[in-house]
Parts: C-alpha cells; sequence; structure tokens
C-alpha cells in the first residue's frame, strides 16, 4: 500500500510506516519518551501497517493479544522518530522497530502477538527474523505467571494498590476497547505511588530534585479481556524479583465491572542517575525496604 523508501537504518523485510517526533509534553521526569508514547506511535504504525486500500486503519484493541517490548535507547524531545513494521510469521507475531531517523538507530523494538492469524497481513510480504536484540531478556514469556484469583488473592500474594481510575474515550478505539497504549500508560502513571513503597527516604529526596529516576528495560503486556470505556480499574504492582541494578515488577490491571483481570504485565527497570544517565545499582536501605515487599 505504501512506498518503501531507503530509510536509515531500514532492515530487509520492514516497512517504514510512521513518522514522528518526540514532543516535550510526552516526556516523562526523566526527560525522555514516556513508555505509553513508544506505545501509541507503534500502535499508529501497525495500524498503517495492516491497513488496505479502501479501508481505513482498524484500531487494534481487539487484535493484539501480547506485546513484548525492549527499550535500548533513549528518545529526548525533539528526536526524530520512524517506525518500520514486518510480519515474523503466518500465524500473526509482528515486528516493529523504533528508529532514530536521522542515525538510524533502534531506539526500542516491538514483537506483537495478534489474537489470530490475520488475513489481513500484507500479501507476499517477505518475513522477517527477529533480531537478537529484540529477543526477550529479562522476562521469559512461557514463565509469566497467569494473574491471581481475584483482587483479594492478589492483596495477598503482595501486590500493593498503586493506581485507580475510570476509562476515557481517548483511550479506546471505535468500539470503545482500550487500545495497548492505554494499559502501558495507566501502568506508568500508578509507577511513583509504587515507588512510595520501595524507596527509601534519601532516595525519595533524589527523586524530587530530579537527581533520580528510573527507566524501563523491558516490559511485556498481556491482555486477557479488554477494558472498555467507562470501566473503572484498579492497579496492582509489586516486585518479583531484584539483580544487582534491575528490579523485576509485575503489574495487574483489574476490571471492576466485569469482576476480572483485564491485563497483565512484567517489566524489568532500573533506577537511574539523571546527570551521568546511567542505572545505578540498587542501594542497601532500597533493597532492606524491597525484600519484605517481595511477591508470595
Amino acid at each position: 500500500m505504501f512506498d518503501q523508501p531507503n530509510c536509515p537504518g531500514q532492515r530487509p523485510g520492514m516497512t517504514p510506516c510512521f513518522w514522528g517526533s518526540v514532543n516535550q509534553w510526552e516526556c516523562d521526569e526523566n526527560d525522555h519518551l514516556n513508555v505509553r508514547y513508544y506505545a501509541h506511535k507503534v500502535q499508529q504504525a501497525v495500524q498503517i501497517f495492516l491497513a488496505r486500500p479502501g479501508h481505513p486503519a482498524q484500531g487494534l484493541a481487539d487484535r493484539v493479544a501480547a506485546m513484548h517490548i525492549r527499550f535500548l535507547a533513549e528518545a529526548r524531545s525533539a528526536t526524530p522518530l520512524r517506525v518500520d513494521c514486518g510480519v515474523v510469521d503466518g500465524d500473526g507475531t509482528l515486528l516493529a522497530l523504533v528508529h532514530q531517523n536521522i542515525s538510524g538507530d533502534v531506539l526500542a523494538a516491538f514483537v506483537l502477538t495478534l489474537q489470530r492469524a490475520e488475513p489481513t497481513l500484507p500479501p507476499e510480504q517477505a518475513l522477517v527474523a527477529v533480531p537478537d536484540f529484540a529477543e526477550p531478556r529479562g522476562i521469559v514469556p512461557d514463565a509469566m505467571p497467569l494473574p491471581p484469583d481475584g483482587l483479594t488473592a492478589a492483596l495477598q500474594a503482595g501486590y500493593q494498590i498503586v493506581g485507580r481510575g475510570v476509562i476515557g474515550a481517548d483511550e479506546c478505539d471505535a468500539s470503545d476497547h482500550v487500545l495497548p497504549h492505554g494499559y502501558i500508560g495507566r501502568i506508568s502513571d500508578g509507577m511513583p505511588n509504587l515507588w512510595a513503597f520501595m524507596n527509601a527516604d534519601a532516595e525519595r529526596a533524589a527523586r524530587a530534585t530530579g537527581a533520580l529516576g528510573g527507566a524501563a528495560l523491558e516490559q511485556r503486556l498481556v491482555m486477557h479481556r479488554p477494558l472498555m470505556r467507562g470501566s473503572i480499574y484498579t492497579q496492582l504492582s509489586g516486585v518479583r524479583s531484584l539483580g544487582n541494578k534491575t528490579q523485576h515488577m509485575s503489574h495487574l490491571i483489574y476490571d471492576h465491572v466485569r469482576d476480572a483481570f483485564a491485563a497483565s504485565a512484567d517489566a524489568v527497570g532500573v533506577a537511574m542517575d539523571l546527570s551521568t544517565r546511567r542505572a545505578v545499582p540498587i542501594s542497601a536501605e532500597r533493597r532492606a525496604r524491597l525484600e519484605p515487599l517481595l511477591l508470595r
């Protein structure tokens, strides 16, 4: 449907679908592109990739079953971006790469699993391999446990309530189902409340002054049943395991209307020194606070 120009860093079999940039208002407290807007730009690229002549780009709320993301480099304000898409296999697995559109460097890699083999996948599209940098690293998809049996069970397992709200129309597609970036955005919104449980006093002060921040390295989102416009949801989060610098977190989004979990996500993140832009080790004080809070 679209021309395939020879763009910086374009890989064989990948189609450039989206061009844009990082707006200042899309940046978070770390002064880089927030995870929800990575997902929003990829979402648009995939809709364009799957569109056909005479048919509008359809929403992905009912089409995406899971999304695995590797964040590879920061995207700061005014960074020019391009998203290329390709078909990994005929069973409905897509690859989307977010490029810095001048250097061609890959800033993030998304592997999307569709609900079913898409009859609308681009015809005669050359298949692409998932590159090593896009493969799961700290999150093993098959090892992600199913959500607990209800809200009470999640709290008993050690999850903390960090978010609650009502889904708006701007997060949904035409069928009133939440689009993938809506889940990622709501999880991101709850993180400061999780840090309130996790951080020692000195680290809270460092975050308040802008000396310390945080960054996601990898995330996997699984949709179980879509939230809808007007849904009341509760987000629960907890820490699954700790490394030297990394913390493996688990997130759940509970739908009060349907009395069921709508989505679950695992994420690997680090604390980041905002002057050096590098990850820092987990302090002894923080580790002492976190270990009793590990999920049971």
